[in-house]
């Protein structure tokens, strides 16, 4: 047997490997790529089954909503009560109970803004929930810095430089996108002051059913001031405004409410703006979830939908 005979035989035996190789290796290609189509067809069958129950779950609560603005068997037509407890109206309503729904409402005004709110502001509401005078003054300045134009720090603050340094995102220089975003602030990285009285939702304080530190927030609400609103809170079912508040101070606490009504006037309400109507759901077969979120306005007997948006967790 020749050289030449065996050296024919040695490339047709690899041309005929490689061929098998290259086969090998197209069918795992169209197999791996096939199964990545019917993963993502999956997901995506399971985040609209998901959607769907979300959207049910949502208009269930719209419903109880609407029967308690109306119905006399819950509430006075009208009556700013419904309004006002309307977390409570969806979660006993029976269109609710029984049901594997996962809705939360929140009203608007019960966390205080970060983007709108001030220095003074941001430092009592600190002070009230519990942090030391020179924490909630270095926590205020780390949060203005964050919020503002620039990257000159403030006095204890924190700016783009300290945060490089520190091996962290730098502050956005622009108002918070997001509750979640208060994380990345120097001081509020574990602070549970930024879920529990912080926000970005806009909206006056309503202060029958906001939290006592962003009341506290509120200019020229002293210590007697926040006392008598948890008093009023206690004996009265009413909506609790500044005039009633006003009513039981002494001369003293209603001299530092007037000294700067307008002001507190205007960042509060005796009911809410609005709520956040949030419905969740998660598919059987797949692990997607979807969420599903409104602001809800008063219109008369009705709440209207005034945003709207949706995402997949």
């Amino acid at each position: 047997m020749s050289l030449t005979f065996i050296r024919r035989r040695a490339f047709a035996l690899l041309a005929v490997l490689w061929v098998m190789t290259s086969a090998a290796v197209l069918a795992l290609t169209v197999s791996l790529a096939a199964r990545e189509s019917i993963a993502t067809v999956r997901n995506r069958t399971g985040a609209l089954r998901a959607s769907w129950r979300a959207e049910s779950c949502l208009e269930r609560a719209r419903a109880s909503i609407s029967d308690a603005l109306v119905s006399p068997a819950l509430h006075q037509p009208r009556s700013p009560s419904a309004w006002l407890a309307l977390d409570s109206v969806v979660s006993t309503s029976p269109l609710m109970t029984g049901s594997s729904c996962n809705v939360s409402l929140s009203a608007t005004g019960t966390s205080l803004d970060v983007n709108e709110a001030d220095e003074e502001m941001l430092r009592s509401l600190l002070v009230t929930a519990g942090f030391d005078a020179a924490r909630a003054y270095s926590m205020t300045a780390a949060l203005l810095d964050w919020r503002d134009a620039d990257d000159v720090p403030r006095p204890l603050g924190a700016e783009r430089d300290w945060y490089i340094d520190a091996g962290r995102p730098p502050p956005r220089n622009a108002p918070f996108a997001d509750r979640r975003e208060l994380h990345l602030v120097r001081g509020f990285e574990v602070a549970s002051v930024a879920d529990t009285y912080l926000g970005v939702e806009r909206g006056r304080i309503p202060i029958a059913i906001a939290p006592l530190p962003v009341i506290a927030a509120l200019p020229g609400i002293g210590q007697e001031a926040l006392a008598r609103v948890a008093e009023l809170r206690l004996s009265s079912a009413s909506p609790i405004d500044l005039l009633s508040l006003g009513a039981v101070l002494s001369q003293g606490a209603r001299e530092a409410l007037v000294a700067r009504f307008a002001e507190v006037s205007r960042r509060t309400t005796a009911e809410p703006d609005a709520w956040v109507l949030t419905s969740r759901a998660e598919d059987d077969v797949s692990p997607v979830s979807v969420a599903i979120e409104v602001r809800l306005v008063r219109a008369g007997t009705r709440a209207a939908i005034g945003r709207r948006r949706s995402w997949t967790e």
